[in-house]
């Protein structure tokens, strides 16, 4: 056997060594390499979160949607926590399967329909970074106004593609350390936006029941797009390690940075939101003779969001079966990335943003289909492992289908609006309804496929005794 059990006291290859580079891809972490306590995965997703991708909910809160102050942190905390629960619900799959999430999928999809998720989150996760880049290089450049934006998103790109180079054990030393810093900082913030809002003249224009349906479904929009990489960072621990101490702080890191720093940036704009994106917001926190300081710490943020990422999008590219080692698939996303992100220049951001929320759509049914076949169908013994998978799934594919066709309706993009969304204001219910419909088909047809597995292995058990007793 292949796997060599930590209590024969074989030595791990690569276990929590820090500084050294994670020799695994996508294949199955061994017992021998399990390590780490659940706990971490609290200030992992704390400091991947405490973002500037966070402080925008709360600054669209007031400048688009101009929803009252009570109202909009009520929507806050709701749509946090039904993005957050599935998210921390796929965290379990890594302890327990020892696969990264993506790659888990062939699980579910096939190892070829898994190509599906895998190219899309691949797809996503090199834009994200391009996006993440752009800013971190505008950010030096008017920090350091002597370094060309060129070369601020080269250096800005270079420290991420090294972190995430050396995978999961420095990415989780990685945010650990960037929380303790972030939370010192947002922690001032925190008094200063009190003050601010206190302060304010702002009038709300917006409300009522679609005015918090558009805060929920925003709020909702962050931990879901975390979905996708949850057991990256959960794969390590031990197999028995109980499910509720890898939900527990998954979910209260997700949750308690998103609602932190979304507040944070709701209470600010509503005295700042005049200024002219929520970068500029950020970095007036503390006045004018801050900004300094704070282009800084933006820099420091977005490199703790976007780390992350980067090493998922690597693995992403490996569940396609494009033949690369890990390290060399992140310098593969990293450099296109770059890329990107140098032809996109300033402007970019607009453009990129606009066709990522359209693919950010495919992560709701996946994430639904993904949570039923791993909740309902493995514990009965229908999910093969991601090694042993079939090449498609139909019942899996078809629910996916159906789950996007049936969200078209419900979709309001710059480029698109749907009907249904249309005779709602604008609102965009999408995710919801697509993430029903997923679950609901899926369980449905996957039912019907093991009864149907089920049924001929019956009938061929009777048919061989038949054989033998004439």
């Amino acid at each position: 056997m292949q796997d060599t059990s930590r209590a024969q006291g074989t030595t791990a290859a690569y276990g929590g060594k820090v500084l050294k580079v994670e020799p695994f891809g996508i294949e199955r972490i061994s017992e021998r390499e399990r390590h780490g306590r659940p706990w971490k995965l609290f200030p992992f997703w704390f400091g991947a979160n405490v973002t500037l991708y966070s402080f925008l909910v709360g600054y669209l809160g007031i400048t688009l949607f101009a929803l009252p102050v009570p109202l909009a942190l009520t929507g806050i905390v709701l749509g946090t926590v039904l993005g957050t629960a599935p998210f921390a619900l796929l965290s379990v799959i890594g302890p327990a399967t020892g696969y990264p999430q993506i790659a888990h999928s062939r699980s579910v999809f096939g190892r070829r329909g898994a190509y599906v998720p895998a190219a899309l989150n691949w797809f996503s996760t090199t834009g994200w970074s391009a996006v993440t880049f752009i800013l971190g290089g505008l950010a030096l450049s008017e920090f350091l106004p002597a370094i060309p934006f060129v070369l601020g998103v080269a250096l800005f790109a270079a420290v991420q593609i090294v972190v995430a180079l050396y995978g999961h054990n420095l990415l989780h030393r990685f945010e650990q350390v960037m929380a303790l810093i972030l939370v010192v900082v947002f922690a001032a913030m925190s008094a200063v936006a009190l003050q601010e809002a206190t302060a304010s003249t702002y009038t709300p224009t917006g409300g009522g029941l679609v005015g918090l349906a558009f805060m929920v479904i925003l709020a909702a929009s962050i931990p879901l797009s975390w979905a996708p990489y949850a057991a990256d960072f959960s794969r390590y621990l031990p197999d028995d390690t109980p499910r509720k101490s890898i939900v527990l702080p998954s979910f209260l890191g997700m949750a308690a940075a998103c609602i932190w720093v979304e507040a944070i940036g709701l209470l600010l704009s509503t005295s700042l939101g005049s200024l002219a994106d929520p970068v500029a917001v950020f970095a007036h926190a503390f006045g004018a003779a801050a900004v300094g300081p704070l282009l800084l710490l933006l820099v420091v943020n977005l490199l703790a969001a976007n780390a992350p990422n980067l090493y998922s999008s690597g693995l992403s590219l490996l569940a396609l079966d494009v033949p690369v080692k890990r390290w060399s698939s992140v310098l593969v996303g990293g450099a296109i990335a770059t890329a990107l992100a140098v032809v996109g220049g300033a402007a970019g951001p607009g453009f990129y943003e606009t066709w990522l929320y359209f693919v950010e759509y495919w992560i709701a049914p996946w994430a639904a289909i993904v949570l039923v076949s791993f909740l309902v169908f493995a514990p009965r013994g229908t999910e093969s492992p991601p090694d042993r998978a079939r090449p498609w799934r139909s019942s899996a594919l078809a629910a996916y289908a159906a789950a996007v066709l049936a969200a078209v309706p419900f979709m309001d993009q710059p480029a698109f609006l749907g009907p249904a969304s249309g005779a709602m204001g604008g609102l965009d219910l999408s995710d919801l309804v697509s993430f029903v419909v997923a679950a609901l088909v899926f369980y449905a047809l996957a039912s019907r496929e093991t009864q149907g597995a089920r049924a001929a292995q019956s009938h061929g058990a009777s048919s061989e005794s038949m054989e033998v007793h004439p």
